[in-house]
């Protein structure tokens, strides 16, 4: 499976249930911690968007923490992929390493 993420944009929601699997090819949690924050960040854009239709008064505030909130998720998706390609889940193609050749 190609991962479909360029720096700077969010990770597919396939990428992350994949990076999930081949986490536990290290020993250490930060590959799943990284991968909890990302899911709690896209929890709160989605709560965000459900506020911008709940409460139109308070609509400008809820479109900038959304708006934070998916330039956040970029970080995280950048740093995710970064750290996968560290750790031999990925190549330089942004392709799933088999897991028989990963760390």
């Amino acid at each position: 499976m190609k991962i479909t993420v360029e720096d700077g944009s969010q990770i597919s929601e396939d990428a992350v249930k994949e990076l999930e699997k081949h986490a536990d090819m290290i020993e250490c949690q930060c590959p799943n911690k990284l991968i909890d924050i990302l899911q709690k960040v896209r929890e709160f854009e989605e709560y965000t968007e459900e506020c911008i239709e709940k409460y139109p008064e308070d609509r400008d505030t809820h479109k900038w923490l959304k708006s934070s909130a998916i330039n956040i998720d970029q970080l995280l998706s950048t740093t995710i992929i970064q750290l996968a390609r560290f750790e031999g889940f990925i190549d330089a193609n942004n392709e799933f390493v088999d897991r028989g050749e990963g760390k």
